[in-house]
């Protein structure tokens, strides 16, 4: 498992560079593996991804985070990644399948695909994350130094107790799940709900990790169903159907 350098040109890092992202429905789907496009698409809404005025892409929060040139999803839609199972893998109930970050309904415009990616593998906690990923990759990602990182350095004692919070180090200071007098980032390192399931750390494969930086594809109208937060699509081909180009 690699981080790539950070000057590459498919990166995806804050100051700017993007993955390399397809401008149409017709070329992301030529660009994706052709092994990969029936696995299914879990698409959900980015509430911190904002669209300004000039129709650019811009991340405020931690999740995803694109650091290290590799995307992560880890400290936000905790209760689906404990629950969601849209796998073949008994162990690993997110390997291979797609995960698309959408802007908001409200955004102009409406549901802009602002990063797609295809799971490498999961992680049950943050310490068995930290410890896989190479180390110039988990420090570009580390909440300690980054105010919107999203992996938290794991002390000894994380080895025994891998959800207890104490075993971590406390985010930088202006971390935006660590506010003055808040314990927010808890949530991260513990159990989801009243049944203690892990929410799995999410990594995208790094040849099949898209980000845009302006908007250039939008959800069809109605195409997220009954749920205004998220959808399963059967496949990625049925998600690049609802898809349109942008025309400003």
């Amino acid at each position: 498992m690699t981080c790539r350098n950070p000057f590459s040109t498919r990166d995806a890092n804050s100051d700017g560079r993007g993955l390399f992202a397809p401008q149409t429905p017709s070329a992301l789907l030529d660009a994706t593996p052709s092994s990969l496009r029936e696995k299914p698409v879990y698409a959900y809404i980015v509430t911190t991804i904002k669209t300004t005025a000039a129709f650019q892409l811009h991340q405020e929060g931690s999740a995803p985070n694109f650091e290290g040139a590799r995307i992560t999803l880890c400290t936000c839609k905790h209760k689906d990644r404990a629950t969601f199972h849209s796998s073949s893998y008994p162990d690993d109930p997110w390997k291979n399948v797609w995960v698309a970050g959408l802007t908001s309904k409200s955004d102009d415009p409406s549901r802009a695909l602002a990063y797609l990616m295809c799971i490498e593998r999961s992680f049950l906690n943050q310490r068995e994350l930290w410890h896989a990923l190479p180390g110039t990759c988990r420090l570009a990602k580390s909440a300690c130094k980054c105010e919107l990182g999203d992996l938290y350095e794991p002390k000894a004692a994380a080895k025994k107790k891998p959800y207890d919070p104490a075993n971590y180090c406390r985010p930088i200071d202006g971390h935006v799940h660590a506010k003055p007098n808040s314990n927010e980032w808890h949530k991260d390192i513990r159990r989801w709900g009243n049944q203690s399931r892990p929410h799995r750390l999410l990594l995208g494969r790094e040849e099949s990790s898209y980000r845009w930086l302006e908007v250039k594809m939008i959800l069809k109208l109605n195409a997220m169903g009954r749920s205004a937060h998220h959808r399963i699509y059967g496949s990625l081909r049925e998600f690049i159907d609802h898809l349109q180009a942008f025309d400003p």
